[in-house]
């Protein structure tokens, strides 16, 4: 098997917003967390909510990191669109490819923060359904939220396919 070697390039700005924006919703749900867990006389388990969704946005952020390395080293774990393999023949292909690359983990970068305001809407529900029957009306935001993902994910690889394509 060829080992295929891609120059390294960063996240592009709009997957470096959407990481510190994950993040911050991440951060936000341990302090609602942390809010009931004072006022509601020490109920600990709702922090299982924000310690999971915390675990999920490292994980992204260690592939987001690593993702030269993983790609090259350990090529099938890589779930990419198949014209990130058509893009490299011709003129500039290995540039292309490591921009294609690039590109695809901004969509990592978008889950990453969804995933972090999933974490953050699914806190407040639940913390918010300890006092009162609120939690629901934060279910309708949390499957909008997922709706809103999928069809976001869709048109960040429609983008790359059209840039590529060209």
């Amino acid at each position: 098997m060829a080992k295929k070697m891609l120059k390294r390039y960063g996240l592009e700005s709009g997957a470096r917003i959407l990481v510190v924006i994950g993040l911050l919703f991440n951060l936000f749900a341990w302090f609602v967390a942390a809010y009931y867990f004072v006022h509601n006389r020490g109920n600990a388990t709702l922090f299982v909510v924000p310690l999971t969704f915390s675990c999920v946005s490292v994980i992204l952020l260690i592939a987001m990191r690593y993702r030269y390395t993983l790609f090259e080293k350990y090529p099938y774990l890589m779930n990419l669109p198949s014209i990130f393999y058509h893009i490299g023949e011709g003129r500039n292909g290995q540039r292309k490819q490591s921009m294609a690359f690039s590109m695809i983990f901004t969509v990592h970068a978008l889950v990453l923060a969804a995933v972090g305001f999933m974490g953050l809407l699914l806190t407040i529900s639940v913390s918010s359904s300890i006092k009162s029957s609120m939690g629901s009306s934060f279910l309708i935001l949390y499957l909008l939220t997922v709706a809103i993902l999928i069809v976001s994910v869709l048109l960040q690889y429609r983008r790359i396919y059209i840039k590529f394509s060209e």
